[in-house]
């Protein structure tokens, strides 16, 4: 539960490698510190992550105006025909990437799921990562993909009055939070209805509320841990060239943050150095009447999920995903239906 996590003895004993990931430690290769090697980092781990079955159309693929006319592409997935559009909630999804690159295939497991099981469409969007186009790039084309494509929902086959939710991983949840807490400090219409946040990128050391501070303690203990390293966050924001203190960068930017938000599902792995952003961000959500759910992943790094899949952790990872989705879009699923959507292989 979200109490636990509140002296920095019970956040250090997160820190203690999962028994199943130490034995699979030894099969990574060393960690990417160029921007190339982080791409061929994150184009295997999207190969290792499980194929998906299940009643859904096969994506489409469409570009969409950005503010400055760059056309973004997006990925559609849609249920199968004779759905009533009025009842089609619609889910969009941000992939990660360290904020130096992203590909919108690389969530494909699980939007083919999500549309499958709750009758929904999911647009994956893309956006624009440094070094080439440097912070606030990537939230300007997330802000700006949410305002098309919920303009442009009945094309797209949904209706986001029936449900609106926005999700992502690291880097990706990073802008769906920023997204989203702009939504409800700008009063967006149709709101958001629900959040999802998988090893989110929230806070930095300056930003960090006074209060929270003795319990912002990952990015020291887990600075060497495996997939993601302290070298390798220093090399996005040497890339990127964040401003720690815009609204741009973190939801605790904002004039009023958190009152308001929506239903928000978080996922914290314990080996992580982003783990004391979700735990924080978390209980930030909570104590402003936010409703929130939270799996925490005792022992396992960042993006073990996708380097691993079939490791125990991994399958609980990606259940939880899937079934917390149907939590966000107030349709839960059946356990079983779900492992059959991710292919029989998965669960808790």
């Amino acid at each position: 539960m979200a109490s636990d996590y509140t002296t920095p003895e019970s956040l250090a004993a997160l820190s203690k490698v999962d028994p199943e990931i130490a034995l699979l430690l030894p099969t990574l290769p060393p960690s990417p510190t160029t921007n190339i090697s982080m791409r061929q980092m994150n184009a295997t781990h999207a190969t290792n992550m499980p194929s998906i079955i299940g009643n859904v159309d096969q994506s489409e693929l469409r570009k969409i105006p950005m503010r400055d006319g760059y056309m973004n592409e997006i990925r559609t997935y849609g249920p199968k025909k004779g759905k009533s559009l009025e009842t089609v909630p619609l889910f969009i999804l941000i992939c990660g990437g360290g904020f130096v690159n992203a590909d919108n295939k690389w969530l494909n497991p699980y939007a083919r799921a999500i549309s499958a099981l709750y009758d929904t469409t999911v647009v994956s969007i893309s956006y624009r990562c440094a070094p080439k186009f440097k912070f606030p790039f990537a939230a300007n084309d997330a802000w700006d993909s949410l305002e098309w494509i919920t303009s442009h929902a009945a094309e797209l086959g949904a209706n986001p009055v029936a449900g609106l939710v926005l999700g992502g991983v690291s880097a990706g949840a990073n802008l769906a939070a920023v997204t989203c807490q702009k939504s409800v400090s700008e009063k967006f219409s149709p709101p958001l209805t629900g959040l999802w946040l998988g090893q989110p990128f929230i806070l930095d050391e300056e930003i960090v509320p006074q209060g929270y501070k003795p319990l912002f303690i990952s990015r020291r203990d887990n600075q060497n841990a495996p997939l993601l390293n302290d070298a390798m966050i220093r090399y996005a924001y040497d890339q990127a060239a964040f401003d720690v203190h815009s609204p741009k960068f973190s939801p605790f930017n904002a004039t009023n943050p958190h009152i308001g938000m929506p239903p928000t599902y978080i996922q914290v792995c314990g080996l992580d150095p982003l783990r004391d952003d979700g735990l924080i961000y978390e209980r930030a959500l909570r104590e402003n009447g936010v409703s929130t759910r939270m799996d925490v992943y005792s022992g396992v790094p960042h993006g073990h999920y996708a380097a691993w899949p079939y490791a125990a952790t991994s399958r609980k990872w990606d259940f939880d995903v899937v079934s917390s989705a149907g939590w966000l879009l107030d349709t839960p699923a059946d356990p079983a239906c779900i492992i059959i959507a991710l292919d029989g292989r998965h669960g808790p």
